[in-house]
C-alpha cells in the first residue's frame, strides 16, 4: 500500500547534481510541492517542478532562514530528504583531524541540523517522513574513504535510533543505500592534503577502482525511485539498499566474516 505525494510540502538538500537533482525531480513528477537547496542558487540549474533555494546545511542561521522561508510560503514541511554531502578521499592516516570534523560537518552534522529544524513541525502535524541519504559503505568498509564510510556508518545508526523516538508522533526516519551510482561525487571529492608516499600505489588503485565503478554504476534515478517508495509505502522499511547495494547488504549479512573479508580485499586489490 501506498500513499500518494500530492501536494505535499517536501524539501531535499544538495539537488545541485547527480541524485539529489534526480530526487527533487521525479518527486515535483509525483506532484510534491517540491524546495530543492543548494550553496549558490544564481549557478544551479532550474530543475522543472522545483522551487530551488539557499541553504547551507553547515550552518545554522542558513537551516533556520530555509525552513521558514519554506514554511511561510508552502505551510508545514511534511517530507524531508537529506542528500547533501561530499566524500573524503585518502589513507586514514593522511587525513587531518580538520578535514576529518569538516566530512561530518556536512555529512552527519548537516543531517541533524536540517532535521532538527523540522521535526518539531512534523511532530506537531502528526506527520512526517524523513529520508537519510546514506551509502553502502554505512554497512561495508571503504578503505581510504575510511571516514566517509564513518559519517555514513553514524548516520546510520543516528536513523535507525531517531526512527524508535519519533513513530510514535506519525514520523518516519527511514535510509536509502545507494552502491555506486552515475554522478558526480568523484567531481566532489575532497582529497587528503597530505599524501605518504607508503600508500601512494594502493591508494592509487583504490582511486582508480572506485572511479572506473562510479563510470559503471546505476542510474540515480533508482535511488530516486528507491526515496518515492520510501516516503509513499504506508509500512516502510528502515533500510533500502539501491541496486548492486542489494546484493552487497545480502553478502554481508549471509557470507562468513572470513570469506567476505578476503573477497573484499581480492576486489579492492589490497595486499
Amino acid at each position: 500500500m501506498h500513499t500518494s505525494l500530492a501536494n505535499k510540502t517536501t524539501l531535499v538538500t544538495g539537488v545541485s547534481s547527480g541524485i539529489g537533482r534526480e530526487i527533487a525531480q521525479l518527486l515535483a513528477e509525483q506532484g510534491a510541492r517540491v524546495f530543492g537547496t543548494v550553496r549558490d542558487p544564481q549557478s544551479a540549474k532550474p530543475i522543472r517542478g522545483v522551487e530551488i533555494i539557499r541553504l547551507e546545511v553547515t550552518d545554522d542561521s542558513s537551516v533556520n532562514e530555509a525552513v521558514q522561508s519554506i514554511v511561510q510560503k508552502a505551510g508545514p514541511i511534511q517530507c524531508l530528504v537529506n542528500n547533501a554531502g561530499y566524500a573524503a578521499f585518502g589513507a586514514l592516516e593522511e587525513t587531518s583531524l580538520e578535514e576529518a570534523r569538516q566530512q561530518f560537518e556536512t555529512n552527519f552534522f548537516g543531517v541533524l541540523r536540517v532535521t532538527n529544524a523540522i521535526l518539531p513541525g512534523m511532530r506537531q502535524n502528526g506527520y512526517g517522513r524523513i529520508v537519510n541519504i546514506s551509502s553502502v559503505v554505512g554497512f561495508l568498509p571503504a578503505p581510504y574513504m575510511g571516514i566517509y564510510a564513518a559519517s555514513k556508518h553514524a548516520l546510520d545508526g543516528y536513523t535507525e535510533s531517531l526512527d524508535h523516538e519519533v513513530r510514535r508522533f506519525g514520523v518516519r526516519a527511514l535510509l536509502v543505500q545507494p552502491a555506486y551510482t552515475k554522478s558526480k561525487i568523484t567531481g566532489n571529492t575532497r582529497y587528503s592534503r597530505v599524501a605518504l608516499e607508503v600508500y601512494a600505489d594502493e591508494r592509487k588503485r583504490v582511486n582508480d577502482l572506485v572511479e572506473q565503478s562510479i563510470e559503471q554504476g546505476d542510474d540515480p534515478r533508482i535511488v530516486a525511485d528507491a526515496v518515492h517508495h520510501a516516503l509513499t509505502a504506508t509500512s516502510p522499511r528502515l533500510r533500502y539498499p539501491v541496486g548492486k547495494g542489494i546484493t552487497l547488504s545480502r553478502l554481508r549479512r549471509f557470507v562468513p566474516a572470513g570469506m567476505f573479508d578476503k573477497s573484499f580485499r581480492k576486489q579492492f586489490q589490497l595486499d
